[in-house]
């Protein structure tokens, strides 16, 4: 691609559209990253998307909160879930490169007493239930060993979130044509 400078300073004109290429635009000391691409839709199609790619660094505690917080609004977790979810993520930090995770009442117990959570053991078991049915964990043969899903899991330091947004098609009978626009449907 051919630029040549323009009379604004620091400024560059383009033969051709510079946009197809992924563009970083820096805001503040960070960069937010803009491109398109194409990942696997509802019915199993390729689909062709744009997004927009924002990194922010945080310290482990507030890692852990972020991703619970996420998870919860995603999942639609009750909120003792959410809590018990957090003490899943601590207990998974303390076993690196693990598939399975040791879980009972009374780490667990321990665990809220000292966030100073307000989790009964009745209400533990709940959540765990609840996460036993939403399949973030399975149990094991072993007692209180529970496996736990790599896909929602993991002991990186990384996570993304990522919302598709897609137009509502139109309503037959309201004189507009049903067609999704983005996947010609």
């Amino acid at each position: 691609m051919k630029t040549t400078p323009t009379r604004k300073k620091g400024m560059l004109a383009y033969d051709n559209n510079p946009f197809w290429e992924p563009t970083e635009v820096k805001v503040g000391t960070s960069f937010v990253r803009v491109a398109g691409g194409t990942h696997v839709g509802e019915k199993g199609d390729s689909v062709s998307h744009s997004g927009i790619h924002v990194v922010k660094h945080v310290d482990k505690d507030e890692f852990v909160k972020l991703y619970t917080k996420n998870i919860k609004a995603i999942f639609d977790l009750k909120p003792t879930t959410q809590r018990v979810l957090q003490y899943l993520m601590k207990e998974l930090q303390k076993t690196p490169n693990a598939d399975a995770i040791y879980l009972a009442w009374l780490g667990a117990d321990q665990y809220f007493s000292e966030q100073d959570l307000k989790v009964s053991r009745a209400s533990f078991h709940r959540a765990m239930n609840e996460l036993l049915t939403k399949r973030f964990i399975a149990e094991s043969t072993m007692p209180n060993m529970f496996w736990f899903n790599p896909h929602l899991f993991f002991n990186g330091d990384r996570m993304s979130f990522i919302n598709e947004y897609k137009i509502k098609p139109k309503e037959e009978g309201d004189g507009h044509l049903q067609k999704d626009v983005f996947n010609d449907q």
